[in-house]
């Protein structure tokens, strides 16, 4: 309903072409059109709360203090040693929906991937934890997340208020998965891509395009859908998926026969206890037993390195 929201109206007006997960992701999408439709009509940009957000996605670092951590705010300290005391542990956040580059109030898959390089660039750093409360949200964004957790020289164990679809493939990436609650939701492995049927329509009557004869396949999936076929489109979003479903099953240890692994990758959603028994995450606790955890995986990755 485009009139209910002049931001909406706003981008389609651009020929904009968005993808969103479902359920949460479509949440954080009009919240963000609501922060420009706000700012649109004239509202103190300090007033929307968009800062407020952007400081609760910053890094922050548990610092050893008299026998337990105490967690301080200060993305300096991801890269500062002198200021880090040895032994700490980063916290990096995965909050929103996941994009390769910064939007207006939740940081992009670029930034969160330089805070991590900064941790393991930090030698007082000795464990990661990701901590995550998100839906998913571009391709892209997951598999540059994942191939920098493919460079940690330290442990990262992920902390999972909810981890879905990308957000779960790159919680997959890590040495460990703990969910926050009994009420914690993990999986949706699969890809959607989603197209605008009145953009597609649009476009064909506005835009007249002309490409290289000797390069046929470019953009062959979308020049099929604005004639109307579809099928090379559902082709990518199955090759994804079954790239997506591989992926996870050689991160993951997945129990139950092949059937219920099956059903486990089928792009379902489960809660921590149906999560755990199908090896989609490790354990079940606070932060505190999240620390505790990265003192084990200290001890292990110490052990391979002598």
């Amino acid at each position: 309903n485009t009139g209910s929201n002049p931001g909406i109206a706003q981008l389609l007006a651009f020929g904009s072409v968005l993808e969103i997960e479902p359920n949460f992701g479509i949440q954080q999408y009009f919240r963000y059109l609501d922060d420009l439709a706000l700012l649109n009509a004239g509202v103190p940009f300090a007033e929307l709360g968009i800062a407020k957000r952007r400081a609760e996605s910053q890094p922050a670092v548990f610092m050893p203090h008299n026998g337990s951590f105490e967690l301080v705010t200060d993305r300096g300290l991801l890269k500062n040693e002198r200021l880090t005391v040895p032994g700490s542990v980063a916290l990096i956040r995965l909050n929103g929906v996941m994009t390769a580059n910064d939007q207006l109030s939740t940081r992009g898959i670029q930034s969160v991937a330089g805070d991590f390089r900064a941790a393991y660039g930090n030698k007082n750093i000795a464990a990661v934890i990701m901590e995550i409360n998100s839906g998913g949200g571009e391709g892209i964004a997951k598999d540059m997340l994942v191939s920098t957790l493919s460079e940690r020289n330290k442990p990262v164990l992920s902390f999972g208020h909810f981890a879905a679809s990308a957000a779960y493939g790159a919680a997959a990436a890590t040495d460990e998965i703990i969910a926050a609650s009994a009420e914690s939701m993990f999986g949706s492995i699969g890809a959607v891509i989603t197209l605008d049927n009145e953009v597609l329509q649009e476009f064909k009557q506005r835009y007249l395009s002309f490409y290289g004869k000797n390069a046929p396949n470019k953009s062959r999936e979308f020049r099929a859908a604005v004639d109307g076929d579809f099928e090379p489109i559902q082709i990518a979003a199955n090759k994804y998926t079954d790239a997506f479903q591989s992926e996870v099953a050689n991160l993951r240890a997945l129990r139950g026969d092949k059937s219920f692994q099956r059903e486990t990758l089928s792009g379902d959603i489960f809660n921590a206890k149906e999560s755990r028994q199908r090896g989609l995450i490790d354990g079940v606790g606070n932060l505190t037993y999240v620390l505790t955890r990265t003192e084990v995986w200290v001890k292990k990755f110490a052990k391979q390195n002598l």
